[in-house]
């Protein structure tokens, strides 16, 4: 009795320092806990307070507002104890409840979100449009969400008068597509078919792109006294003015030779450009406009077994047995120009069977393109047109397309390509 005695007088201490060790410990972790707590909360204070944008922390749970800042309270018309009081869904608008409890949920679940479709409501009543941004946190060991929301009434504002700007463009510009389409058609009546050609030379070919829808080169073409008059010119510019002076240029073609019943290639140069003047004089006379065109006509009188070229700015390309000869013509335009001028010279050219001629405009030498983005030149058309030339007419027109294409790649088509081939 008195060993036990005496045993239980020994462990009474032991057993009262194990429990004051273990209060202790117990209490540090209290300790540490609610020092946690505080610096999380002064955290939560400092980053509501540097904050931009309304900020409120909110209980996932229950949805309770914990804490707002003063943006928050400015922007909804609250004071931020008020705030304190409410929950998150007694700031949102009735309809959008569901959305919200949605968008918080997923929130939780992947850690965060950013979304516009949930405005917010002020003490009065006003909806108020907001990009809100959800963080996942904890507030006093309790799970927690902080939603920062900006307004952005002033930005849905400005974009939708940016979409209202853009359908007026889009609507101008349908409609200045729809003109130029109309131009075409026009432009297309007044040129004859790039394969009625064929009907009057039947190896020939007519290679025909334009830059954009409408095209400011031109080519025309037609029969008159037993000779075939073909002709190619690159109108001042490209596109809608450009292809008005197209019509022009086609117009004066046909009234040279059709109506007036000229088929020397001079002559009719040297009438084309005296109306070319004319149409674009002002209506004092004064000539200040230098708008015009550069062209080469070719005459094929088969029963004298002649070709009778002259051009403008414009040269003639005939190979004969492989071999590519140059006729470069007059350097003159077809319309107004400074100093005194003088008629287009003609040149007869004898022809010999499987001979062709090559009427064309700037477009094909100007296109840059290849391995190194040049531009291809009058050397590259001639090497083109030269090694092609043992092809048949129609090959050689494939060929040549083929190779425009390649050499242009990506590289943005500069200007309105034309090139007609015949072969008597």
């Amino acid at each position: 009795m008195e060993l036990t005695i005496g045993l239980t007088m020994v462990a009474l201490p032991a057993l009262f320092l194990s429990a004051s060790v273990g209060l202790s410990l117990a209490y540090n972790r209290l300790q540490a806990r609610y020092l946690r707590a505080e610096r999380d909360r002064e955290s939560y204070l400092s980053v509501l307070e540097g904050s931009n944008d309304a900020l409120f922390v909110i209980n996932f749970v229950n949805g309770r507002i914990h804490q707002a800042n003063e943006k928050a309270a400015e922007m909804l018309g609250y004071s931020r104890e008020q705030l304190a009081k409410l929950s998150i869904f007694e700031i949102h608008p009735g309809p959008f409840l569901n959305r919200s409890a949605t968008r918080i949920a997923d929130a939780w679940e992947q850690k965060g979100a950013v979304y516009e479709d949930i405005p917010l409501l002020t003490a009065k009543g006003v909806t108020i449009d907001v990009e809100s941004s959800v963080r996942v946190t904890s507030y006093r060991g309790d799970p927690a969400v902080i939603l920062f929301a900006r307004d952005i009434r002033e930005r849905l504002a400005l974009q939708r008068k940016v979409d209202a700007q853009q359908t007026v463009v889009r609507e101008q510009n349908k409609q200045l597509l729809s003109s130029i389409r109309y131009a075409q058609r026009i432009q297309r009546a007044v040129l004859p078919e790039a394969e009625q050609l064929q009907q009057l030379v039947p190896d020939s070919f007519i290679l025909f792109r334009p830059r954009d829808i409408v095209s400011g080169d031109l080519y025309w073409f037609e029969e008159k006294k037993g000779k075939i008059v073909v002709a190619a010119a690159d109108c001042t510019g490209h596109g809608v003015p450009g292809a008005l002076l197209s019509l022009i240029g086609a117009s004066l073609f046909q009234e040279m030779v059709m109506e007036k019943g000229i088929v020397g290639p001079g002559a009719i140069l040297d009438g084309a450009r005296a109306g070319m003047i004319h149409a674009l004089s002002k209506q004092d006379g004064s000539t200040e406009n230098r708008d015009g065109m550069n062209a080469g006509v070719v005459v094929l009188d088969r029963n004298a077994g002649t070709v009778e070229y002259a051009g403008g700015f414009s040269p003639l390309y005939m190979v004969r047995d492989g071999e590519l000869t140059e006729y470069k013509g007059d350097r003159m335009p077809i319309g107004q120009q400074e100093g005194a001028t003088s008629g287009f010279t003609p040149t007869v050219i004898p022809i010999l069977p499987g001979d062709r001629f090559f009427l064309f405009t700037d477009g094909l030498q100007d296109q840059f393109g290849g391995p190194h983005g040049k531009k291809l030149k009058s050397s590259g058309l001639k090497q083109w047109i030269t090694e092609t030339a043992i092809l048949s007419i129609d090959d050689q027109y494939q060929a040549i397309s083929d190779r425009f294409r390649l050499w242009k790649g990506n590289e943005e088509q500069v200007d309105d390509i034309l090139l007609i081939g015949i072969q008597v």
